[in-house]
């Protein structure tokens, strides 16, 4: 049985416990699988473990060890990561073990980075008899509003209709842009931030966001007066600062890392107009020296919580000139 992405609630209930989710949208993929998390949760599915490729050799044996439930009489979820080349062999045989969807112990997840399938291939087709099969392909423009405004349910309603707009207008096409966009909201929300259409437009008091531009431009001084004026007059921003630094050091470590950085950069969400100042950024910075500074934002976000002995504001500051400086 196969579905799209936009119908899979209403697959939920007619499936079996085994389901594979493919297709070019990463964002997506991810939010079906929690939505089918959700689903088997309500059915009492409580305990998870996690299969990656190391141990894909021991997949089958893992399943029938798993078949008969626990001493415990919990209901498990089997989460296989595929990440990388085409299926292997050992999760193809999962579609061939007798009775595998009807198992009332187990349910398996199957998270596949395979942007298309064959539907002519023999294991397509046996799969197709015994698993719900979700397909995560890019949205259309109407459905991607309609996803954002989903997925912005914790928005006022007097925000919602502008925020999904100017969000829509920024990243059109792209979820992971979209979806970084709305964590950052998620943020403010929980810290109880009133929003309105002048701080989403990027006016003085929406300030901490400069300060990404101001750290990929290496310049110092800016950012250090984006920091000074928040810390006077909006304090509450601490968290929001850090992850804007964590989501700068992360994004450039992986890129840093990678052949192609300028296409990592554009899978992390980043947006075009900016990855040119970010190559620059990564270029400025050796790997060691960036992979030292992700222990910094671990060390910085605890400080934010008021959990580290350092002051938060004062390790602030020299994280900047770490970070614009060599």
């Amino acid at each position: 049985m196969k579905c799209e992405y936009t119908a899979l609630s209403k697959y939920l209930e007619k499936s079996q416990n085994l389901y594979f989710i493919y297709g070019p949208e990463v964002v997506l993929r991810n939010h079906s699988k929690d939505e089918i998390k959700r689903s088997l949760a309500n059915q009492g599915f409580i305990e998870r473990r996690v299969i990656t490729k190391e141990d894909f050799d021991k997949l089958h044996q893992i399943i029938i060890e798993s078949s008969a439930g626990s001493l415990f009489g919990t209901k498990l979820i089997i989460d296989i990561h595929h990440d990388q080349g085409k299926l292997p062999d050992h999760i193809i045989k999962i579609f061939e073990i007798e009775n595998i969807s009807k198992n009332q112990n187990i349910a398996l997840i199957i998270n596949s980075h395979n942007e298309k399938l064959n539907s002519s291939t023999k294991w397509v087709k046996s799969m197709d008899k015994v698993a719900l099969i979700v397909e995560c392909k890019k949205l259309k423009s109407y459905e991607e509003k309609i996803w954002l405004k989903h997925q912005l349910d914790f928005v006022n309603e007097e925000d919602k209709k502008f925020l999904v707009q100017k969000i829509y207008e920024m990243n059109i096409g792209n979820l992971v842009a979209q979806q970084n966009e709305i964590n950052v909201l998620k943020l403010l929300y929980k810290e109880d931030i009133n929003l309105s259409p002048s701080m989403v437009n990027d006016n003085a008091e929406f300030e901490p966001f400069e300060l990404e531009d101001a750290l990929i431009n290496l310049d110092t001084k800016h950012a250090l007066r984006i920091t000074s004026t928040i810390k006077e007059s909006e304090a509450h921003y601490g968290p929001l600062l850090v992850w804007i630094i964590g989501k700068i050091v992360n994004n450039s470590t992986i890129a840093k890392q990678n052949n192609n950085p300028k296409a990592s950069l554009e899978k992390s969400g980043i947006w075009s107009s900016k990855i040119s100042n970010y190559m620059k950024f990564i270029k400025y910075h050796p790997i060691n020296k960036l992979i030292s500074l992700q222990k910094n934002v671990y060390e910085l976000d605890m400080s934010s919580k008021g959990l580290g002995k350092k002051s938060f504001w004062d390790s602030l500051d020299r994280m900047i000139i770490d970070l614009t400086t060599n």
